[in-house]
Formats: C-alpha cells, structure tokens, sequence
C-alpha cells in the first residue's frame, strides 16, 4: 500500500507559493509543476517509495504536470490558508526550494525534459498519464536522481537548536590517528 505525506498537491503548491513570496521570487505556474514533480520523485527515492502527495501527472510537450492544479490555477491562485505540514515534509521541501527553486523556468524546463522518464514517456500531442512507480523507475534511471547517493535521505546533515541557536549535526565519526614514530625511525 502507498501512502502519501500531504493530504493534497495543493498544500505543497501553497508551500513553494510562500517560500518563494519570502524569497521575493515569482512563480510561473509551469515551474510550480516542474517543482511538484521533482519533489514527488525525490521523496519516492528518499523515502521508500512513500508519496509526498496523492497526485497523478501527466506528461505533455511542456514537461510532467499535475492536472487538477494546471486547471485551478489557469484562473489565478485561490486563497488558501497556510498549510499546515509535518516537520518532516517542511524540512524536505526546503532542501528541493534550496536545490531548485532558484533555477530559472528555462533551465529548469529543460532539467525535466533531458530525464529519461519524460523522453521516455512524452508522445508528441498527446497527454499521458503516467503511474507513480513507473515516473519514479524512470526518474532515476540514468539520472543524476540516484538511491544511493541521496542528498536527502535519513543520514544527510540535520540542523538542531540547542541553547546558543542552530546547529549542524551529523553522525559521529571519530577522527583517525597517525602512528607515531620515535626520533629516528622513518614512518613506513
């Protein structure tokens, strides 16, 4: 069984919608779309292929798309409220804005198009849907998206507060030691 992390595409489009108003930046509607799909296949890999959201994309001449949000946002951005996200999707989603969010529509329109998963999927003229395993299966083959070289997973760089602020924490690795040698003798 699959389970998603969000309970809609829409609270994760609200999220890069106020990231990037703090960031002072605007967003296409189109790169909101790369945004999602990249977010969605990067969580697929990070986290043992869970759904960041119950969504289903499409592919077109313009990239993957989810459709439900093309449609609604074709007429402008509804209100909504701030979405209320787990922490771990919060922090994840800002690792894919860090990675992402600044690249512009450009660049970002031919990321997704040079992966083999829209090469491999896209029909000219027509709109296909494509099954979540299979976008994921075909994200990361032959990708710079890779499962074990994941800047994402559970044992990346975490930040903590502790009483003097954030802080970066990461796995103990205890430091090697140089052999010593005594006056005289070469270290071999």
């Amino acid at each position: 069984m699959v389970t998603s992390a969000t309970q809609s595409a829409i609270e994760v489009a609200y999220w890069f919608f106020e990231q990037a108003d703090d960031d002072g930046i605007y967003i296409e509607d189109e790169k909101l779309q790369h945004l999602l799909v990249l977010s969605q296949v990067h969580y697929a890999v990070s986290y043992n292929m869970e759904m960041l959201m119950p969504s289903l994309f499409v592919c077109d001449g313009s990239g993957f798309s989810e459709p439900t949000l093309r449609l609604i946002f074709t007429q402008g951005r509804p209100f909504m409220p701030k979405a209320k996200l787990p922490a771990k999707v919060t922090s994840f989603l800002k690792e894919i804005w860090r990675k992402y969010g600044k690249i512009p529509l450009k660049e970002l329109t031919r990321l997704v198009k040079e992966t083999p998963a829209y090469k491999q999927t896209y029909a000219a003229g027509a709109k296909n849907i494509v099954q979540f395993n299979s976008l994921v299966e075909k994200f990361i083959t032959n990708s710079n998206i890779e499962k074990n070289n994941n800047a994402y997973s559970d044992n990346r760089k975490k930040v903590l507060l502790s009483q003097n602020g954030p802080v970066v924490v990461s796995k103990w690795q205890p430091r090697k030691v140089a052999e010593h040698t005594s006056k005289g003798e070469k270290n071999v």
